[in-house]
């Protein structure tokens, strides 16, 4: 029987705990999305719900773009280092800086106007009190849920779209994160292990396997 590794990841900083949250849901929402039932709709309107939730408390906007030119400022630096495989070092820089691009030219806070759709925080709202979406409180609602998945899905995804951006972020941010070191092997000692951080090169996730 092949091992199955476990991995446990746990965030530095409240920027990359905030990417981590919404990498979370996003994965959600993408499992939700492999199958057409009521009840997975109706999961994807509560997690988009959450995703409001994030993107309305402080300047996400700007942390994303923060951790972005960190990045970029990195590449840079690396474009004269022997070794390095140039073509790989500019696709990642051209999707970094693409993505900076975007997000700056923007307008406002990402998927604010979610917040003026009445149907969709009316579920959302409703969502927070148990049983609060049955039929008869929320005829409306049910009509939807009855409507064909091509119907659901148009609307679905037109929500979705006003996160497109912060998603490809945080793919692509996360994903340099966990690449950018190779695992070690470590010992814990009577269950406690202890290591110095580089303050050089601060550390932004652990990752145990």
């Amino acid at each position: 029987m092949t091992q199955q590794w476990i991995t446990y990841e746990h965030p530095l900083n409240e920027r990359i705990r905030v990417l981590m949250r919404l990498e979370f849901i996003f994965k959600q929402i993408d499992q939700l999305l492999q199958e057409d039932t009521k009840l997975n709709t109706h999961h994807i309107l509560l997690a988009i719900g959450e995703l409001i939730g994030i993107v309305e408390r402080g300047d996400l906007k700007s942390e994303i773009l923060k951790e972005l030119d960190r990045h970029i400022a990195t590449m840079l630096n690396l474009q004269e280092t022997p070794g390095v495989d140039t073509e790989a070092l500019q696709a990642f820089l051209q999707n970094l800086q693409g993505l900076s691009a975007q997000l700056h030219s923007s307008q406002g806070q990402i998927a604010a106007e979610l917040k003026n759709d009445e149907f969709l925080m009316g579920v959302i709202q409703r969502s927070g009190i148990p049983g609060g979406t049955c039929d008869f409180d929320m005829p409306g609602y049910h009509y939807w849920l009855e409507q064909d998945p091509e119907t659901r899905f148009k609307q679905i995804n037109v929500w979705l779209g006003k996160f497109k951006l912060i998603k490809s972020a945080c793919g692509l941010i996360l994903g340099l994160i966990r690449d950018s070191s190779l695992p070690k092997l470590q010992q814990a000692e009577t269950g406690m292990y202890q290591q110095s951080l580089d303050k050089d090169h601060p550390c932004q996730l652990v990752r145990i396997m």
